[in-house]
Order: C-alpha cells, then structure tokens, then sequence
C-alpha cells in the first residue's frame, strides 16, 4: 500500500490534512507516487495540485486552507478571519470571506464569498503557522468595517488594540490608504477612528454601554484614572463612574477584596461610582436609565453646591 513519508505525515497534522503537489514533492513524494494515492483514495484531490487526506474532518480551518493552496495571493477576510482569530462580535452565519486581487476570476463555491480589490499588498496579509494566509489585523479591522453594525464594528477593533494586535498609528495607515468614498465599509471605518478613546476598552458590554450613555448626552469616556485605578466609564467634571463588573473573578473573594479596596480610593477621592453586574445588562434599557439618573442627580448636586 503507497504510504507518505514522515515528512509528509508531519505536513498534513501541522495543516488540517490539506497539501499541495509541491509540498508532497518537497516532502520527498516523488510525482508517481502522489498519482498513485490519488488512485487509490489516500489523497483527495479538491482543485488542481491540491490535495486532503481521505477520511479527514472537513472543518473550517480545512476548508479556508484549500482556498488559501488553490489561490495564492488571497487571504480570509471579513467575519471568516475575525472568527478565526477570536474576535468578537462576529455574525453568526456570514458565509466565508475570501479576498482576492481584481483580475482573479475565481470559480463559483457555494458558501464562499469572494470579495475582489484592487488595493491589495503584502503587508495585507500573514501567514499563520498552520499554513492559512489570513489579513493582517488592520486590513481586517477595514474589511469588518462593511461587515458589522457601528457599535459591533467599535467594540471589534477596541479589541484587536486592547490585545496589542494593531496599533491605532496603523489603523491610520490603512484607512488612508483604502478609505475612499466609492468603498463599502469607509464611513464606518472612519466613525469607529472617530470614537476610539485614548485607552482601549476590554469588552464588548463596556462599548456599548458608553455608547448608550453618549446618545443620552453624558459626556463620558473610557478608562477613567482616579489615583492609581481605572474606571470603565466616567465623568471626570462631576467626579462620577461606572465599573462593570460582569466577569466571574468579582464573586470571588479574591476579586471582592480588590473590589472593596478600589472603592475605598474612589471614596476617599469623592467620586460617586455606579456598579454594573452581569444581572443589570439583562435589562440595558432600565440600566442607562439608572445611569443618566444618577449622573444627572450628580451634577446637579455639585452646582448648586458650587453655587
């Protein structure tokens, strides 16, 4: 029975059973012999010069892997590379997304959403480990801007810079390269550059919420100092904030004792500081109506006592 080489058995566990002709051929599978486990069903072949193992998982990474071999000079894109990377607020069923030059005439696939340009380099593009060429992160957070509502689209790239995979000097960069009138995704690109604060913010209830409390004109912004801590949400004129409080470690005593000894530096600074629990963002609308509430009562407290 024809076998692969140890070479080539290391190849397909380190790429989701998926290899081409030239990686066989490097891998020490003379030509003959790849034709030889074509025939008898050891090798799949998908499109011409790539291959899968027969009986392998057809996954996502498999799948997105034989678009990468098939197509050389795309990458994913779009929600595809966004799931794949682990950010947020990704549509739950959005097709994959597949970039591709202009001049490309790639052959209908159902299920892939090939999305063409003409402003296509290599710094667009990485190729991660297991052999997917994917976008770099700020040709990502462009792409996603075509893709996901403002606040979803906002809370996405407040994530890729919370996790240091861009920098807000290269979102800039290719938003003057790609933002152009006549392109899908520039106006929301350019609102979410508009939005970004001097500090990213860590998760998804924090943008939306800060969002909710601005469209109710509380001048609030992000990652507020107060001494040696920082608030999720706050108003440094009127001394007030907000900490969301939604993640496990809180109910812990570990998390208790650090909470209680943030209090106790808001306290001692005078800063009157809102809590949000993972219970209050079941009813979002009756929380921002708690919020203004007490800002308001807040700020009218300290004019009248400046009066």
């Amino acid at each position: 029975m024809e076998t692969f080489t140890p070479a080539a058995e290391r190849w397909l566990a380190a790429h989701h059973g998926v290899i081409t002709t030239a990686q066989l051929v490097a891998c020490g599978v003379p030509r003959r012999r790849i034709e030889r486990l074509v025939r008898s069903g050891v090798l799949i072949r998908l499109t011409a010069g790539v291959f899968t193992v027969a009986g392998s998982a057809p996954t996502l990474h498999q799948r997105v892997l034989v678009l990468c071999s098939t197509y050389r000079g795309g990458f994913v894109t779009g929600p595809t590379g966004g799931m794949l990377e682990g950010i947020r607020r990704m549509p739950k069923s959005a097709g994959l997304h597949f970039s591709l030059r202009h001049g490309v005439h790639p052959v209908d696939e159902m299920g892939v959403r090939f999305r063409q340009s003409t402003k296509v380099t290599n710094a667009d593009r990485r190729t991660r480990p297991d052999g997917i060429v994917i976008a770099s992160f700020a040709r990502l957070a462009f792409d996603l801007a075509q893709d996901l509502s403002r606040v979803d689209h906002l809370s996405a790239v407040n994530q890729m810079l919370d996790q240091r995979q861009l920098t807000v000097d290269e979102l800039r960069v290719v938003g003057h390269r790609l933002c152009h009138p006549g392109r899908r995704g520039t106006r929301r690109f350019l609102e979410t550059m508009a939005a970004l604060g001097e500090t990213p913010q860590q998760s998804h209830p924090e943008v939306a919420l800060l969002d909710r409390l601005r469209a109710r004109g509380v001048p609030a912004t992000a990652q507020v100092s107060v001494g040696p801590i920082h608030l999720d949400i706050g108003v440094t004129d009127v001394r007030w904030g907000v900490e969301i409080d939604i993640h496990p470690e809180h109910r812990q005593l570990d998390g208790q004792q650090t909470d209680a000894r943030r209090r106790a530096i808001t306290n001692a600074a005078d800063w009157q500081v809102e809590v949000a629990t993972e219970l209050d963002f079941d009813d979002v609308a009756a929380l921002v109506e708690r919020l203004v509430a007490n800002y308001l009562r807040r700020r009218a407290r300290l004019i009248a006592a400046s009066a």
